[in-house]
């Protein structure tokens, strides 16, 4: 079986038409647009650089993989589970593990703001009900789509008016592989007006397997609230689909920090409506691919009302074979006066043989704003290479240096410093054991 046959059956037969039959005229809707839409093909604009038929090949299941699986205990393999968590950070942590929420890895007492939507009431079932599948731009994606078609259960995050949440919550989504299957994720924020609040969404895959993720999540910031978002996507071995829309009203922050390894398939899609005026948002963003694995940001910056401020800055690693993907538009509406938007990727090719395919755009339909964009392609500086080297480092290791300094900037922007820590942890260990074929 393939991954387009998985997603599409993987849960026909399983889905349980009782549960949460409050959420199934949103199913019922997503489903009634899937049959106007379409897989993503070369031909589509916003997919034509990522190399689809690593979505279409078949899957052979990874019987290794599964042995040993099926060889630990169940102490075994929470164990194993535990140490992909950051058991230094004091938050409101929600573990799911391929998609379902466990409570016995989480640490969510005292949590008044968090509920699955299996367990909402009928005040936040009314809440969920008015902010699913709102968000902008949201019906023209087909994954996202899919997602609502299929989804059971979710999690709901709602910040009342005028708090300010001083634990960050801490969302950590484990894949776990016994089987070629596909794991829906869903998560919807709502922060009310004058509202703060810090989350962290981890992605990881402690042993290797075949699946895929594929999650959507909803962010709606209010009047005056602020959200900011830590992603951390170290889950190398899935493919991975990632629909992430966010909305802002006046006088809202929103600021996003990702860190994310490439995998066989990746695809990060984020579109940020800023409705309200003063609003801001702030992306700062990394990502490294090596092997031959792909990874794709598309980001869409909806500059709607005047008075908005936007910057977003993407810093690229490729190496060996991989392949890489940045397509990043700043969309100013005839009403967007005054906006100012900056956007800037900057990328590095490690090898000979790595690919990256960079597009900033601007639409620009307001004639009193400050917008620029750019992008740059190049490899490791040659001067800074041998200065490293005359000081009696090896080349491998000066490469080494150079590339962990490309990203610093943008892993020392991480808010929480036990974050800060375990992203340097996992990267330095990842390129420490990188080997440069002909070099010493």
């Amino acid at each position: 079986m393939n991954n387009l046959n998985a997603i599409t059956t993987d849960f026909t037969a399983k889905q349980q038409p009782d549960k949460n039959a409050w959420l199934q005229t949103i199913r019922d809707a997503a489903s009634e647009r899937l049959t106007s839409l379409q897989l993503p093909t070369k031909k589509t604009e916003d997919w034509k650089y990522l190399k689809l038929e690593k979505l279409l090949a078949s899957e052979p299941i990874d019987t290794e993989s599964i042995k040993d699986l099926e060889a630990k205990s169940v102490n075994d393999i929470n164990q194993l589970l535990a140490q992909s968590l950051i058991s230094s950070l004091d938050a409101y942590r929600l573990v799911f593990v391929n998609g379902v929420f466990v409570s016995e890895l989480s640490q969510h007492n005292n949590n008044p703001y968090s509920v699955l939507f299996s367990e909402a009431s009928a005040a936040q079932q009314e809440l969920i009900v008015a902010h699913l599948d709102t968000s902008h731009n949201y019906y023209h994606d087909y994954f996202s789509s899919l997602n609502s078609e299929q989804f059971e259960d979710g999690l709901l995050i709602h910040i009342p008016m005028d708090c300010h949440v001083e634990k960050p919550f801490y969302i950590v989504n484990l894949t776990l592989g016994e089987q070629p299957k596909t794991h829906m994720m869903r998560v919807l924020v709502v922060a009310e007006t004058g509202s703060n609040a810090t989350i962290i969404e981890h992605e990881d895959a402690p042993l290797k397997h075949t699946g895929m993720v594929n999650t959507v999540i909803e962010c709606f910031v209010n009047d005056q609230a602020k959200i900011t978002h830590s992603r951390i996507q170290l889950d190398e071995s899935v493919t991975s689909i990632c629909s992430h829309r966010v909305q802002q009203g006046r006088d809202s922050i929103y600021q996003q920090h990702q860190i994310s390894l490439g995998a066989k398939l990746k695809r990060n899609d984020l579109t940020v409506s800023l409705q309200g005026e003063h609003a801001k948002t702030d992306i700062r963003a990394s990502f490294y691919a090596r092997d031959q694995q792909t990874i794709d940001n598309h980001t869409c910056l909806e500059h709607i009302v005047p008075n908005c401020t936007s910057n977003e800055v993407f810093r690229g690693l490729v190496d060996n074979e991989a392949n890489a993907v940045f397509n990043g538009r700043i969309h100013i509406h005839p009403d967007a006066q005054k906006t100012l938007a900056e956007l800037s990727n900057k990328n590095l090719l490690l090898s000979d043989l790595a690919t990256i395919n960079t597009k900033p755009e601007l639409e620009i339909y307001a004639d009193d704003v400050r917008c620029s964009h750019g992008a740059t392609v190049g490899q490791i500086d040659s001067e800074a290479l041998f200065y490293l080297q005359s000081r009696g480092i090896s080349k491998v290791e000066a490469k080494r240096l150079l590339s962990m300094a490309f990203i610093a900037e943008i892993v020392g922007q991480l808010t929480e410093k036990s974050v800060q820590e375990f992203v340097t942890q996992r990267l330095s260990s990842l390129f420490s054991s990188l080997q440069y074929e002909g070099e010493k």
